[in-house]
Parts: C-alpha cells; structure tokens; sequence
C-alpha cells in the first residue's frame, strides 16, 4: 500500500486513511487543524473502482467482502511493525468513511494498534470484537448521512464501548462529509 510520510517537530503521529474517491492527500488539512506540529503517516487505498481509490473490494447488497477484507487487513499488520513509529509518544489512527472501516478492520485483530482512533462517518459492517484495549475512540455521524447510517453508527458505538471504555460517539448536523463544526470538535476534542 503506498503511502508518504511528512516530518513534524513532535514525537505525535497521526496515522491517516482516506474515504472512496479520496487519495493520501484528502485528509491532510483535517490533521494539520487537529496538531500541526504532528508527524503524517498517510496511506492511499490499492483497490480501483473505476477512478476512485478504496482500501477494500466494494461492498456486495451492503455486504462485506470478508475474504478480501480479512487479507487486506492481514497485509498491512504484516508491514505496520516496519512503518511503526519506535518513537512516537502518541499514535492516532484516522479514517473517513472507507478508511475509518478499514480501521475497524484492523481494531478486530489488533485492538491496541494506536493510542486514539478517529472514525470519521464509519459503517457498521459486522465486525467482531473479541478483545479490547483502552485507545481513545472518537466516532463522529452525520445526522442526514445516507451512507453510514447514524442509526447503525450508534449501534457500532455501543459494541465499541462493550471492549473499548473511552469510546465516544459524536452526532452532528450534515450528511456523508466532514464539517467545520465535526473539525471545531475534533480540534477541542484531541488538543
């Protein structure tokens, strides 16, 4: 999976996943507003649909693509301890929509893979989780989304917080993008 690193002055890292139709650069802004002084870690999806970028095969009747899934996660825990960063203080893993399912992906089977995670409009997909740890969660919703539905989003929160204690969910105005009152609260939120 290609990625590219920018440099910062803090040993903080904010380990960044794109939405569908998104590339490495789509969230840069949002970590810049969050802690511009972090190190950027920022991946770009290897799965083509049509011009967009995704981590992992489309959805089938809003159905996940478990095989695919499950591998795709599996390839890219074999190559974090290579990426990892020794000696950052403080990782946060952060995804929209795509992204932030790719990390729930990676939360299943490595549930202490970051110290705070951000799941930015994310889908509840059947995911399993059987172990926890105590990473900072933060999800966010819109509540006019009709791609990750909030409904379904709270459902996802409260299986979260069954192994993940500090887990939060965020309900804002909006649809199936980020807002500037969805980064005001990251901002206060992770400061």
């Amino acid at each position: 999976m290609n990625h590219f690193t920018i440099e910062g002055p803090l040993n903080e890292w904010i380990v960044l996943f794109h939405g569908t139709g998104g590339n490495e650069y789509s969230l840069l802004q949002i970590a810049g507003d969050i802690e511009p002084n972090a190190h950027v870690l920022s991946f770009l999806g290897d799965v083509d649909e049509g011009a967009n970028r995704r981590f992992f095969a489309p959805l089938k009747a809003g159905t996940l693509d478990r095989a695919d899934f499950d591998a795709r996660i599996d390839a890219f825990l074999k190559d974090w301890p290579q990426l990892r960063p020794e000696q950052a203080t403080r990782i946060t893993f952060m995804g929209f929509s795509n992204g932030a399912n790719f990390v729930l992906g990676l939360l299943e089977k490595e549930p202490a893979i970051a110290d705070r995670v951000v799941l930015l409009h994310p889908s509840n997909l059947a995911y399993t989780f059987t172990e926890g740890s105590n990473a900072q969660i933060i999800v966010t919703s819109g509540a006019m989304d009709t791609l990750a539905l909030p409904g379904d989003t709270m459902k996802l929160t409260k299986q979260l917080e069954a192994v993940f204690p500090n887990t939060t969910l965020k309900l804002l105005d909006g649809a199936h993008g980020m807002t500037e009152q969805e980064i005001t609260y990251l901002q206060d939120t992770l400061r």
